[in-house]
């Protein structure tokens, strides 16, 4: 849970693979840690958001009151939930389409199919 105001908007892209935020260079801030030690890009990459389609359980469409105001989504994984808020509901509906026609792809075994159309 975190309060509305730690929230921050930021872009993902689905493939076969995951369902991936987008971390850019200008975004990545260098912090200091008291050790003197920076953090560099590989420990931004650790804290990206990542959601591996294996891992999703169900996917779907959410109100809940800890979300900052807007299209909420769910996506159940084994791991636990994961929350996101789309720009709008319109946007929503097709975040929800693409990642059950990527999960169902997957799940009849068809993922390298997937793969070559994406990456073709």
């Amino acid at each position: 849970m975190a309060p509305h105001g730690a929230w921050k908007r930021t872009e993902f892209f689905l493939n076969h693979e995951a369902l991936q935020q987008v971390i850019r260079v200008d975004q990545r801030q260098i912090t200091r840690s008291l050790s003197g030690r920076t953090s560099d890009v590989t420990d931004m990459d650790k804290r990206a958001i990542r959601v591996d389609i294996p891992d999703i359980v169900s996917v779907s469409a959410c109100a809940d009151l800890t979300l900052p105001r807007g299209a909420g989504l769910c996506i159940d994984t084994t791991s636990g939930p994961v929350f996101l808020v789309a720009d709008s509901w319109e946007s929503l509906d097709g975040w929800l389409d693409a990642i059950r026609l990527v999960y169902t792809i997957y799940a009849r075994g068809k993922t390298d199919i997937l793969a070559g159309i994406i990456t073709g």
